[in-house]
Parts: C-alpha cells; sequence; structure tokens
C-alpha cells in the first residue's frame, strides 16, 4: 500500500507542538514518522536545517514598516536522540528557500535515505 494512503487511514497524532503535528503510520511492515508544520509555507519563507533543528523563518510582508530585511528564526521541530529511521518532514506550500538541506541528518527528497530526515513536498508525500 501507499505510503500516503496509509497515513490518510492510519494515521496516529504522537505530538502536538504549537508549530507541528507528529504523526506514526504503519505501512508495508515499516514505522514512519510523518512531521507536517501547521503553517503553509508561502514566498516569504525560508526553512532553516540547523544541527538537528528545523526552523521557520517568515520574512515580513513589508520590510521597511518592519524595520528590517529578514523575520525571525522560530525553531518549529528539534530531534532529541538519533532515531531518525523512516522520519519524513512533509512541508505544505512552496517556500522562498531552504538553508542547509543535504547536511548534518536531513536529506532532500533527491537523496531519500531511511537512515536520516526526509524532507519532501506535501505534493511529492502524495506519491508516495
Amino acid at each position: 500500500m501507499k505510503l500516503f494512503n496509509s497515513f490518510k487511514i492510519n494515521k496516529e497524532l504522537i505530538n502536538q507542538t504549537e508549530f507541528v503535528n507528529v504523526y506514526s503510520v504503519k505501512s508495508d511492515e515499516k514505522e514512519y514518522t510523518i512531521i507536517i508544520p501547521k503553517k503553509r509555507a508561502n514566498n516569504k519563507t525560508i526553512i532553516h536545517f540547523v544541527d538537528n533543528t528545523i526552523c521557520w523563518e517568515q520574512i515580513p510582508r513589508f520590510p521597511r514598516l518592519a524595520g528590517r530585511q529578514y523575520g525571525e528564526r522560530i525553531p518549529i521541530y528539534k530531534f532529541d536522540d538519533n532515531k531518525f529511521l523512516n522520519t519524513i518532514f512533509v512541508l505544505k506550500g512552496v517556500p522562498l528557500g531552504d538553508d542547509g538541506l543535504d547536511n548534518g541528518i536531513f536529506r532532500s527528497s533527491k537523496k531519500y535515505d531511511e537512515n536520516y530526515v526526509n524532507c519532501i513536498t506535501y505534493k511529492r508525500f502524495k506519491k508516495m
């Protein structure tokens, strides 16, 4: 069965924070951890992958009114142990960019590896 179909049918909410929902899903005898941010990314969003933390930066719509050109980096999820097996970070929307992907524990969908945290878009997740 496709992972996305399993997710829709059997997902179990195992953790919830102010910023993300974390689900556990079993598909094809494998246990997956799916992390989905509560907000949608847009053309003013930059996702930073630093050490073992995912940070969300929202650039102000009117930078001059905010008095700065950049947004505040908010840590939305931190991995506190070395259990990344079958972990997928699913991003809704399309961010302006990302920083630090394919470094450390984070992998892009082009370099999918079950032993790391794989970061994919919701559109691509639907095809899994």
